[in-house]
């Protein structure tokens, strides 16, 4: 990709109060893992006209949208859509207030304490600037909002579903994540396998918990 830096800039900054709109309302309208009706309608609305054909609902509330562009390289980009049974706490002006039923029926409050807010902000953001400057590029992105990241099953009901099959397979892959740890406006990637591995274990813990518990105040088994 060749886009000048300044006009880039400009152009990313002429997206931004739209971004922010979307982020706020993916914020304040979280949904558990396998209930991203909303979420993932919203993802499909800002990628459908822009050139990307988009298929909805695909491994449950999965969406694939893809984007040809003439010869070069395959890249795969992906977000996750569900949020977490957390009750927020913030003050926000736009913090959330869902309370839902969850998959075993318990009424709980609902959040997005892991970032994916900001993750489909990002993934929305990245496709429509490709599709604006796509005269800058050659070759196909995949863009891929995956269900139920939070469970652990929604990869594999995407892969299940023929995702490789019936749509490119990458030759590059970009996962997004958010890190506490590093400094607000950086961006830090690694090559390879990254936070990959899913085990499910519930332990009750009371005291002062946050994205990395071992960093926070010391909690206490209840």
């Amino acid at each position: 990709m060749k886009v000048a830096r300044p006009e880039l800039k400009q152009l990313i900054a002429g997206n931004y109060p739209r971004l922010q709109t979307l982020y706020q309302s993916l914020h304040r309208h979280p949904e558990l893992s396998l209930q991203e009706v909303m979420t993932s309608s919203s993802l499909a609305r800002e990628l459908e006209g822009t050139g990307f054909v988009v298929t909805r609902n695909f491994g449950g509330y999965g969406l694939v949208a893809i984007l040809r562009n003439g010869p070069g390289p395959t890249v795969m980009v992906r977000t996750e859509m569900d949020a977490l049974p957390v009750e927020e706490k913030t003050g926000l002006p736009y913090a959330s207030k869902e309370r839902v039923r969850d998959r075993r029926g318990n009424e709980v409050c609902v959040m997005h304490a892991c970032g994916h807010d900001v993750h489909m902000t990002c993934w929305v953001g990245t496709a429509r600037t490709l599709a604006a400057t796509r005269d800058q590029w050659s070759g196909t992105v995949v863009f891929i909002a995956q269900p139920a990241e939070e469970i652990g099953s929604g990869a594999d009901m995407m892969l299940e579903a023929g995702l490789f099959k019936k749509f490119p397979r990458p030759d590059y892959c970009l996962a997004l994540h958010c890190d506490p740890q590093e400094p607000a406006g950086s961006v830090a990637f690694t090559r390879g396998q990254a936070m990959a591995n899913v085990d499910t274990v519930d332990i009750v813990m009371v005291g002062k918990g946050g994205t990395v518990p071992h960093r926070t105040r010391r909690l206490i088994p209840s």
